[in-house]
């Protein structure tokens, strides 16, 4: 019989000379690519941070609307105030209490137009702050991408909209948050349908058809889901929000769908975000209303809750 000693050394060879064979290792369950995020569950809620380019026409009143009618039904609120941006935001208690206070699955973060043009720094100095503050009440920070102004050819200014995007996507991929593609959006509907009209006169804020135009990103966004075939016509709670014909309103619809499936995929991961983009070279408080007309700008107060 051998004796002890040497079975033990002889086992301790065997497993330096024999590794035991690899165990498969748990893999956690895969995340969407990026910058998608995880879609909306119903009754998910939702929070709007902006001014009024995201007040304007009530336009998160439409995408509650929208997904109303597949029944989705989120709890839609929103905190916006004209020229507001993502520095004021974070500096004025009430909007910091209202996130920090209840439970929101996905904040929408729209920073002042001009900002990430003139400014970059300062949105990446916010849009993180506020980002952080998202995920650490468990939530979901989504950017969006606004447009930039009229410029000589009816479509937004390129030098303008080339800055907004590499500073939201700089700030997305930072901080790996979604993005909704609304300005490359308002690009490629201006330039395919020119007789659009997306901006009012004074060529910076969306008309009923740049907002509605909006809301539809913002739902694919939020939702996973084309916007093709959703009402043209919406109201909430008898309040009038859009009056579009249908076929006005399926070109932009068609148009929010191919820019964000095209978007989604061409910068899912870390891939470069410009190829195949058409993105060039890559004021009063809301609040609640009663008002039955669906354009301009709502009174003066801050917080505009949807219920």
């Amino acid at each position: 019989m051998m004796p002890p000693v040497k079975i033990f050394l002889l086992l301790i060879f065997s497993w330096a000379v024999f590794p035991r064979p690899l165990q498969a290792r748990e893999e956690p369950p895969a995340s969407p690519s990026w910058p998608c995020c995880v879609p909306a569950r119903p009754g998910s809620r939702i929070l709007f941070l902006g001014n009024s380019y995201t007040f304007f026409n009530r336009m998160p009143a439409m995408v509650k609307a929208m997904a109303g009618t597949k029944g989705l039904r989120p709890d839609v609120h929103m905190h916006a105030a004209p020229a507001a941006s993502l520095q004021s935001h974070w500096n004025d208690r009430r909007a910091r209490s209202n996130m920090e206070g209840t439970a929101w699955d996905f904040v929408i973060l729209q920073d002042q137009s001009a900002t990430p043009i003139r400014a970059p720094e300062r949105t990446m100095e916010f849009g993180e702050k506020w980002c952080s503050l998202v995920r650490a009440a468990k939530g979901t920070p989504i950017l969006m991408l606004t447009w930039g102004k009229r410029g000589a050819s009816g479509t937004p200014a390129p030098q303008e909209q080339k800055a907004l995007l590499e500073t939201y996507l700089k700030l997305a991929r930072r901080e790996k948050a979604a993005l909704a593609p609304v300005g490359i959006a308002w690009e490629n509907c201006l330039k395919r349908h020119p007789g659009i009209q997306l901006y009012q006169p004074d060529g910076r804020h969306p008309t009923e058809e740049g907002s509605y135009l909006t809301a539809c990103v913002i739902y694919f966004t939020l939702f996973g889901k084309s916007p093709l075939g959703l009402p043209g016509r919406l109201s909430l709670k008898g309040t009038r929000l859009s009056n579009l014909p249908a076929d006005r309103a399926r070109i932009l619809q068609t148009v929010a769908r191919d820019t964000c499936r095209q978007f989604f995929s061409a910068t899912a991961g870390t891939r470069p975000a410009t190829a195949g983009l058409q993105a060039s070279a890559l004021s009063p408080h809301s609040a609640k209303s009663t008002r039955k007309t669906g354009t301009g700008p709502l009174p003066w107060q801050r917080t505009y809750i949807l219920l």
